[in-house]
């Protein structure tokens, strides 16, 4: 009996803790304005891929609750980088690839966080902070470069993204950025290096309606 009450004095006070957080965050948030997110200047060219528009589902937004969704793909098959721009106006933003993927029957070999220099056209100081994982299904694999965004940084981990959110100007949300491309066997290096390259070019442009009007 007496152990029971302690698991339920436990829960509770985990309860109390996690609400305090959640209060907490609100009240460390500065009060800014609204932020219009824009992607309409994401370029269509990268290091000599053509890019186009891929159709989003309006289903797969609901269930990643994303304020505002863009895919393109860059190339052909075969040679093609995929670029998914997921941004979410809440705390909660989206859900982080290395839960998305085993759920979509993909299984993760490996992951590592990395860094990525950025240019001088950068909003913000680097480097950017992201992740690598390669992922294997049936009969093929992939590379996933993923970025989460906030205004001001980056992250590689999902928690910590989610509490730059919680804690950063109200109203700017969170952005994930995730490229993807095919690997075949030996290729692994080049196909990181065109990654890397890509989220270079591409992350600038995304997140820029943050930063139009900064001094």
């Amino acid at each position: 009996m007496r152990q029971d009450a302690r698991r339920h004095v436990l829960a509770i006070a985990l309860l109390v803790v996690g609400v305090g957080l959640t209060y907490g965050a609100g009240w460390l948030r500065p009060t800014t304005a609204q932020f219009e997110v824009d992607f309409s200047n994401i370029p269509m060219e990268v290091l000599d891929l053509k890019g186009q528009q891929v159709p989003v589902s309006p289903a797969d937004a609901a269930y990643l609750e994303a304020d505002a969704m863009v895919a393109l793909q860059y190339g052909t098959p075969g040679n093609a980088v995929g670029l998914n721009l997921i941004y979410g106006g809440g705390w909660r933003t989206v859900h982080t690839p290395e839960g998305c993927l085993p759920a979509s029957g993909w299984r993760i070999v490996w992951d590592r966080a990395l860094e990525i220099p950025m240019g001088e056209d950068a909003p913000h100081p680097g480097p950017l902070h992201a992740k690598l994982l390669r992922a294997e299904g049936e009969e093929e694999a992939q590379l996933v470069l993923f970025v989460f965004a906030h205004k001001g940084g980056t992250a590689a981990d999902w928690a910590a993204h989610s509490w730059a959110v919680a804690t950063g100007p109200g109203g700017a949300g969170g952005l994930s950025l995730m490229l993807t491309a095919a690997v075949a066997p030996g290729a692994e290096q080049q196909v990181e290096t065109r990654l890397r390259e890509f989220m270079g070019v591409i992350y600038p442009h995304a997140v820029s309606f943050w930063y139009e009007g900064d001094g």
